[in-house]
């Protein structure tokens, strides 16, 4: 009887809120000086003494672009969902208060969340992120197994073009060689057409990474450097010029790997900072007395 007075009465002093505000934000909500009309300290609805500020409300709730009647309807969603959770949250609160289990598990997330905002904090302060090339390439070199391709790597250009188009075979012959002045006219025709237009010359790219970005199934073959390939449905042709190529099972080449070896070398300086600190900490603490082991 307890609980259903609750949820009813924390219900009651929401149903004010949820009929009154829409009419009052879905007008501000339509203003380009909105953020200079809301008010911190404005109270939008309350559960059980926690309170829904208008500014948290317009901070959680991105209402551009939308009408007032749609604002009004984003608006009225957003504060019965934060209702209904809080609503949840008090239910469930008081349904498993004092179980040891569920209030080890809170202090434990609790201080594992300030331990890692307070990692965070230590090494945006005290550690030094920047590799050098020389070093990035002493890491290439010492661990070449770990840079071996398991696909294709592939610089080019692709494009998409229905098989009716009058353009079809012109744009077949530029497509055999893009040179800079090809490539200029392909991309105008691309444009010109709303074409599926790739260009990925100057950058390599993984085979499965160009498939995804391609209209039709491209199948893998052994690629070989300034060769055009071509995949046809009924509708619409891709030709694949590929300009330059890496087989699977061959290295990746050093500027591919650049940006995996920075990150491998970052996450290590990290982690040898923190468990250098850690261990000079719990040093200290045994010397200190906060320390004592049994």
């Amino acid at each position: 009887m307890g609980k259903s007075y609750f949820v009813s009465k924390g219900l009651c002093r929401i149903v004010g809120g949820l009929v009154l505000l829409p009419m009052v934000l879905c007008v501000l909500s339509s203003c380009d000086f909105v953020s200079s009309l809301v008010r911190r300290d404005k109270v939008v609805a309350e559960v059980m003494g926690k309170k829904l500020t208008e500014e948290e409300l317009y901070r959680n709730l991105d209402l551009t672009g939308l009408s007032s009647s749609d604002s009004a309807g984003a608006i009225d969603l957003y504060v019965r969902d934060w209702a209904s959770s809080n609503l949840m949250y008090e239910l469930a609160r008081d349904e498993f208060s004092g179980n040891k289990e569920i209030d080890s598990l809170v202090e434990s997330y609790r201080q594992s969340l300030y331990v890692y905002e307070y990692e965070l904090r230590l090494i945006k302060e005290h550690l030094s992120t920047q590799i050098t090339d020389d070093q990035l390439f002493s890491y290439y070199k010492e661990n070449s197994s770990l840079f071996y391709l398991q696909e294709p790597l592939l610089k080019g250009v692709a494009l998409t073009v229905l098989n009716k188009s009058p353009d079809y075979q012109v744009i077949k012959l530029l497509m055999e060689s893009p040179s800079d002045g090809n490539m200029d006219m392909i991309e105008s025709y691309s444009v010109k057409n709303a074409a599926k237009f790739d260009h990925f010359m100057n950058t390599w790219n993984l085979f499965s990474e160009v498939q995804k970005r391609c209209p039709l199934p491209i199948h893998e073959v052994d690629f070989k450097g300034k060769t055009l390939y071509t995949e046809t449905d009924s509708v619409r042709t891709v030709f694949l010029y590929v300009s330059e190529c890496v087989s699977a099972g061959d290295m990746q080449p050093f500027e591919f790997a650049k940006s995996r070896i920075r990150s491998i070398l970052t996450e290590q300086r990290k982690t040898g900072y923190l468990r250098s600190y850690r261990n000079e900490l719990y040093e200290r603490g045994v010397s200190n007395g906060s320390v004592k082991r049994y």
